[in-house]
C-alpha cells in the first residue's frame, strides 16, 4: 500500500511559513541560552568542587597535627607505645594545643567531632571547677613512678586517682573519635 501524498497547497504552505521562521528564528536564541545556563551550572559545580577540595585539605593538615597528639595521649593513659617518655607537664601542654586546635578550626569539622573530642577529654581529665583549680589527670601515677626514671614527687600532684578510667573505655572513645575524623576525612560528596 502507499501512503497517500498530501499536496502542499499554497494556503497550506503560507500557513507554515510563519511558524517555520519564528522556530528558524528562536532556535539559536534557545541554543544560546541553554548553554549559557550550562555554563553557569558547571562554573557553579566547580567552584563547590574547588571549595571542598580545600575543606578536604585544610581537614587533612589539621588532622595531622592532631592525630600524633591524640594517640600520644591514648597511649599515656593505656600505658602502650611511648607511654614511658610522657611526662605529666607534656600530658597537659597537650591537652591545650589540642583545645586550642579543635576550638579554632571547629567550623571546619561536623559537629559530632567536636562532640567525640569533649567525650575523649573527658575521660582523660578532671575539668577545672574556677580560676584557682588546675585540671587534673584521671589515672594512677604510681606505674609512672617506677618506670620513668625522671620522675618527681611533685609530678603526683597532676592526677586525680579517684576518677580512673579503665583502658578499654578509653580505647573505645579513642575509636569513637577516630571514626569520626575517618568519615570527615572521607572524599566530599
Amino acid at each position: 500500500m502507499n501512503s497517500p501524498d498530501i499536496p502542499f497547497t499554497d494556503p497550506l504552505w503560507e500557513s507554515l511559513k510563519i511558524p517555520i521562521m519564528i522556530f528558524a528564528a528562536l532556535a539559536p536564541v534557545v541554543i544560546v541560552l541553554l548553554i549559557i545556563r550550562f555554563n553557569r551550572t558547571l562554573k557553579k559545580l566547580k567552584s563547590t568542587h574547588l571549595r571542598d577540595q580545600k575543606i578536604f585539605e585544610k581537614r587533612a593538615e589539621i588532622f595531622e597535627r592532631m592525630g600524633p597528639k591524640l594517640y600520644d595521649l591514648y597511649c599515656f593513659y593505656c600505658y602502650n607505645g611511648d607511654w614511658k617518655k610522657i611526662t605529666p607537664q607534656a600530658i597537659m601542654k597537650l591537652k591545650k594545643e589540642l583545645d586550642k586546635d579543635i576550638n579554632s578550626q571547629a567550623s571546619f569539622f561536623s559537629n559530632e567531632i567536636a562532640e567525640k573530642y569533649t567525650r575523649f577529654v573527658q575521660l582523660c581529665f578532671v575539668a577545672h571547677s574556677g580560676w584557682e583549680h588546675d585540671e587534673k589527670i584521671k589515672s594512677h601515677y604510681e606505674l609512672r613512678q617506677e618506670h620513668i626514671p625522671e620522675w618527681t614527687e611533685h609530678w603526683s600532684l597532676y592526677f586525680d586517682t579517684n576518677n580512673v578510667v579503665d583502658a578499654i573505655r578509653m580505647k573505645e572513645r579513642y575509636d569513637e573519635l577516630n571514626a569520626a575524623f575517618k568519615k570527615d576525612l572521607s572524599p566530599l560528596s
